[in-house]
Formats: C-alpha cells, sequence, structure tokens
C-alpha cells in the first residue's frame, strides 16, 4: 500500500479551513444587529446624563451610520413620545421612551429608569420600536 506524506494528508483539510473562513459577506453587512434585531437602526450616544433624585438616565444620540440619518429621522419625526427598546452591546434590551429633539437636526432623546442601563457618550446601541416596524432603508 502507498504511503501518503503527511503534509498531502494536511492540505485539504487547510483548504476547508480557508474556504469556510473567508469571508461571504460585505464589511457592512458583518456589522449587522443579532436576528432578533434586523428592524433595529445602529445610534451612538452622544451625551449622558443621569439625574439621581429624578431616577431617570437621559441620552442625546444619532445614528451610528451617516447612511441610517434618513431612516432615523423618519423614525423620529413619527414616533416622538413613543415607546421604545434599545439593546445594548452586552446584547441586553432596555424599555425606553423616545423624544425628537426639534431644535437638533437628527437628534433623538432617550428617557429610561437611571441605573436599568448603562449607555456612555460615543457607545453604540441598536434602537427598535415596540409593537411596530422600524423604517427599512430605502432601495438605491
Amino acid at each position: 500500500m502507498a504511503r501518503i506524506h503527511p503534509t498531502l494528508m494536511m492540505t485539504p483539510a487547510i483548504l476547508l479551513g480557508l474556504v469556510a473562513a473567508s469571508p461571504t459577506t460585505s464589511p457592512q453587512e458583518q456589522l449587522q444587529p443579532p436576528e432578533a434585531a434586523r428592524a433595529a437602526i445602529a445610534c451612538r450616544a452622544l451625551e449622558v446624563k443621569t439625574a439621581e433624585k429624578m431616577g431617570v438616565t437621559l441620552v442625546l444620540f444619532h445614528q451610528a451610520s451617516k447612511a441610517d440619518g434618513p431612516r432615523l429621522g423618519e423614525l423620529l419625526r413619527a414616533n416622538d413620545g413613543a415607546s421604545v427598546e434599545f439593546e445594548t452591546s452586552d446584547g441586553r434590551s432596555h424599555p425606553a421612551t423616545l423624544f425628537r429633539m426639534g431644535t437638533c437636526f437628527g437628534r433623538g432623546l432617550l428617557v429610561f429608569p437611571a441605573g436599568s442601563a448603562r449607555l456612555s457618550p460615543h457607545e453604540q446601541f441598536w434602537l427598535r420600536l415596540l409593537g411596530a416596524k422600524t423604517p427599512q432603508p430605502s432601495p438605491r
């Protein structure tokens, strides 16, 4: 029986590993939220303030990606004062109230119970409406 050189035996495994590891999606597709959050909009906190005596945290935010600006603007205009949830980097969802900042173009304000979640300036989170579909990107 002919012997196969050990290097040749490893070649199929190496090739299979390279094929499995090769990206089949664009970098933007790889940054998508978890499956349950596909209708979410990626946002970035600008300022975070907590009023301990009142028991609330306020987060001024905008979209994380400039391309989502029109989509976030539409969501803010149509849902001022609505109940929303936001997902933090630890994968946990938190309820909040959403307000449109009319004097700050493209900015929103999240209001939620102090201590229920922690966000810091420049931190990214996913924003979703409760019981409604978040606007999808317009076809190009």
